[in-house]
């Protein structure tokens, strides 16, 4: 074998710019591969870093009488000490805090947790992770902190272990800080606490690890048998419950798995494109040298013999292509890194993203397996020569013939694979723009936005100076007079939860419709210019005004969703809304358009607008907003001294205009359309580059017959004409292969679009009318080069 590696060098070595475009094809398509692969790798399918994973289980519950979004503590605690299933559990709660001394205030991603350590078994960086004893009541708070907020907020500094640091206006001690590899649960949290359960603890989410000898089937069945008898002793609010047990994953959204596996599938796609072009050229020099290896047979090399030499040469290419594809993998990690760090994604284990031993293993497997791939068709052209019909002809007598299909086979190939990427891409690019084309019900532009948040997600009564409503309404009334003193506001409001601010914390109120039924329905709490400063439009009634504080009538309003509901048929304006609490509802004083609430991709659901000076709630997402005559963001820095001039102890965080909140809320849209955009032209390059070698190489092994047709009368159109055609055919058999399978493929994107069809006619008549059009484009040159000739140089060298 390495006298056959040794003559593959040899034989590269004498057409040095062959070799060199060839390694350069691999290269992009190896090292695209070999990107996408890390961050594939990195964030989905490398194991949990915990000892044992295989035994850390999430356990949650279900029930189809109502959605559940987490584990209350009574039910908890009804399961939670199955000691004959759990060697140990932790729940877990997500929190918002605000740290301040040691720097400038600011909001950070917290975890409160009972026992999580000991159950994820990984120790601190420094000093120690939390114990049992930590929850006890009439212990010290304690933190352990992030190695990113260690560095960020302290310098690194080591010293930090038992200073105090205080988190929403209560002290706490630093224990330890963890490793820089350490996530859990969320990629943002920064900061771990004691959770101090209690029976009106917020629902819980809960982590546990499997004693060794109990098996996940297991664990269900016994308990199935806890949710049935749970069940039995409530039936009307638990029908159909369920505890369910789950093998622990770091990903928290399917709609990033199906995002990172499609993009996993398109630089597939783009290696195969790449594949077919270095197949291509091989095969055309395996058809340059038809006669050498008849030569080689008829001196007694046996098939095998020749089969090996042709692995040998497609193996040393290969090789040097994953060379130069792993250092352009570095390039384009460090491109990609830089591309996802700035979203506001909870992609996990994005700083263990790297060229690992796993990934190099994937880059040997590829190198093997495009060798083999690569020198399938000069191999079958090998095995289909007529060893009597090349040494009476010559190179050129067999080649039009036996590698005419070859060629077409694999333009066909390129076109179809290229068809395919071109179809994602224009089906992200539409759903993009259709995305941020449509009306969503308020007006982004010149909208500036800073979050000032008061209290945590777990606090319901926040300490410290904002303990009660009232401060935290003066408070923010005081802001806002503060604000509106700034030249160039227009409008300016509070609002306790931004749209599209990722995190849910409006009231859920269950009003009752016209039958009786509960309607579930989300409120915000919001000043009187709120509606203004976001250009949602008033449909009927009038907005809040100052007057509407605590001690006068309660009001509302409601959106245009809500009043066709509620109020069908009849007008909205006067009625009381009735909550199924039987609790005195406010009285609707007007509509508003519908606007976009949690999510851009989603209709609007109803919602209820409450002034903020009769109740004020969920203060830790308190945003102000402000319309701007100019452009908003240079009134950021005029803000904040506006806002710390009231309390310069509270933070002000998210200083965004609204067309960045819209863009961080499409950011999975927005990354998906344009590395698709980007491996979709780069298949097009590539099927390029293909059909133009193809058609030059197979044109000069045409010259013969061109130089006949040509002296017959044929004019040099007539000559294009033929080239072009044989060219074409192949595509547009590719593609019309390709639109078959794009069809039956479009279903596995749907759940990826917005407002357009996985097999919408537009983008795929655009993408084959742009694939055909490159297609003639590339094959024009070499067509007219063949065409114009002078024939009877051609006739005399035959």
């Amino acid at each position: 074998m390495h006298l056959d590696l040794f003559w593959a060098l040899r034989w590269l070595r004498k057409d040095p710019f062959f070799a060199a475009a060839i390694v350069f094809i691999l290269a992009l398509g190896i090292g695209a591969n070999t990107a996408v692969f890390s961050i594939v790798d990195a964030v989905l399918l490398r194991p949990s870093p915990y000892p044992s994973a295989e035994l850390l289980m999430r356990i949650e519950e279900s029930s189809t009488s109502r959605a559940l979004f987490g584990v209350p503590v009574k039910d908890y605690q009804r399961w939670a000490n199955r000691n004959d299933i759990f060697e140990k559990i932790a729940p877990y709660i997500r929190d918002t805090v605000t740290l301040t001394g040691d720097g400038e205030p600011e909001q950070v991603i917290a975890v409160r947790s009972l026992r999580l350590f000991p159950v994820l078994g990984v120790p601190a960086r420094l000093g120690r992770t939390l114990i049992a004893s930590d929850d006890e009541e009439g212990s010290r708070n304690v933190a352990v902190l992030s190695d990113r907020l260690w560095r960020r907020r302290y310098h690194a500094d080591p010293g930090v272990i038992d200073r105090g640091i205080t988190i929403s206006d209560v002290a706490y001690t630093i224990v330890g800080v963890m490793p820089a590899d350490f996530e859990f649960r969320y990629s943002e949290a920064e900061l771990w606490t004691p959770l101090r359960l209690t029976p009106t603890s917020p629902w819980l989410q809960v982590a546990a690890r499997l004693h060794a000898g109990v098996s996940v089937p297991q664990a269900r069945s016994a308990l199935e048998m806890v949710a049935h008898r749970m069940e039995q002793e409530e039936p009307n609010d638990r029908a159909g419950f369920k505890i369910v047990v789950t093998p622990w994953s770091d990903m928290p959204d399917q709609k990033y798995k199906l995002t990172l596996i499609f993009v996993l599938a398109a630089v597939g796609l783009v290696l195969l494109i790449a594949c077919a072009d270095v197949g291509s050229l091989l095969l055309s020099r395996a058809v340059e040298r038809q006669k050498e290896i008849a030569i080689r047979a008829s001196l007694g090399a046996g098939l095998w013999r020749i089969v090996r030499q042709l692995l040998s040469e497609s193996l040393v290419l290969t090789v040097l292509g994953s060379f130069a594809g792993i250092v352009l993998a570095r390039s384009l990690l460090q491109l990609l890194t830089k591309q996802l760090a700035p979203l506001p994604m909870v992609l996990p284990h994005l700083q263990l993203i790297g060229l690992n031993r796993r990934v190099l293993l994937l880059n040997a497997a590829l190198c093997l397996l495009l060798a083999a791939l690569c020198s399938l068709a000069p191999i079958l052209l090998a095995v289909r020569a007529d060893l009597q019909a090349v040494f009476r002809g010559g190179q050129a007598a067999e080649g039009p013939r036996g590698s005419a299909r070859l060629f077409s086979i694999l333009i066909a190939v390129e076109a179809g694979l290229a068809f395919l990427l071109l179809v994602g891409s224009g089906l992200m690019i539409r759903s993009l723009v259709r995305l941020q084309k449509d009306d969503h019900g308020f007006r982004p532009d010149h909208v500036l936005t800073l979050r000032v948040p008061v209290g945590t997600l777990t606090q319901p009564r926040p300490t410290g100076k904002y303990d009660t409503r009232p401060r935290q309404m003066a408070y923010y009334r005081e802001i806002l007079e503060h604000v509106k003193m700034l030249p160039g506001i227009k409008a300016a409001a509070i609002v306790n939860n931004l749209p599209l601010s990722g995190i849910s914390s409006s009231l859920n109120l269950n009003l009752r419709g016209p039958d009786g039924q509960s309607q579930p329905t989300s409120a915000r709490t919001i000043s009187p210019e709120y509606f203004a400063a976001m250009g949602i439009p008033l449909i009927a009634g009038r907005t809040f005004a100052d007057s509407d504080q605590t001690g006068a009538p309660q009001v509302a309003i409601i959106n245009e969703h809500l009043a066709r509901q509620l109020f069908p048929n009849r007008n909205p304006l006067g009625e009381k809304l009735a909550p199924e609490s039987n609790a005195p509802g406010p009285i609707v004083v007007g509509v508003v358009k519908d606007s976009s609430q949690m999510s851009y991709e989603l209709p609007a659901g109803a919602e209820v607008y409450i002034p903020y000076q009769q109740y004020i709630f969920a203060t830790f997402m308190s945003t102000i907003v402000v319309r701007t005559e100019g452009e908003p963001a240079a009134l950021a820095a005029a803000l904040r001294k506006q806002v710390w001039a009231v309390d310069p102890n509270q933070p002000v965080v998210k200083v965004e205009t609204m067309e960045e909140v819209i863009a961080n809320s499409i950011w999975r849209p927005r990354f998906s359309a344009w590395i698709f955009s980007v491996l979709s032209g780069l298949s097009v390059l590539l099927t390029a580059l293909g059909v133009y070698g193809v058609v030059a190489y197979t044109s000069t092994l045409r010259a013969h017959e061109v130089g006949i047709r040509v002296a017959l009368g044929a004019t040099a159109n007539d000559v294009v004409a033929v080239i072009l055609r044989g060219a074409m055919i192949p595509l547009v058999f590719g593609v019309g292969l390709s639109v078959v399978a794009t069809l039956l493929l479009s279903r596995l994107l749907t759940k990826l679009l917005y407002g357009v069809s996985g097999s919408d006619p537009l983008t795929y008549l655009g993408a084959g009318a742009l694939l055909l059009v490159i297609g003639a484009a590339a094959s024009a040159r070499p067509a007219w080069r063949a065409a114009t000739r002078d024939p009877l140089q051609t006739l005399r060298a035959e």
